[in-house]
């Protein structure tokens, strides 16, 4: 088969809650189009296992939910987790995306 002319790689987006779960449940339920760059990989241990979850941080209210605490039909594809940065201490409390994080330290 050829290519006759090549194509545009659609990102990943879903539609998602900000619940806060996964990090308190203190989220606004605001209804959000997550794409594919906002998301960003939190960990939590616990007897010695860790775990990974995809994360995004509310731009309403600064919380972050954990996709994966919620049950969706279009669930994250594994290559989009898998290639999400870790997320970075944000100065006001949290974790947000690495580039939500400016050096004005402004908040995500």
């Amino acid at each position: 088969m050829k290519v006759l002319e090549k194509g545009k790689q659609k990102k990943w987006d879903g539609e998602y809650r900000c619940t806060g779960g996964g990090n308190g449940n203190r989220g606004c339920e605001s209804l959000l189009l997550v794409e594919e760059d906002d998301v960003f990989r939190t960990e939590s241990s616990a007897l010695g296992d860790t775990m990974v979850y995809p994360t995004f941080r509310c731009p309403e209210c600064g919380s972050m939910t954990d996709i994966a605490s919620q049950v969706h039909l279009n669930a994250v594809p594994r290559q989009v987790w898998d290639q999400a940065p870790k997320g970075v201490t944000h100065p006001r409390g949290g974790i947000c995306h690495p580039n939500d994080r400016p050096a004005s330290r402004r908040p995500c």
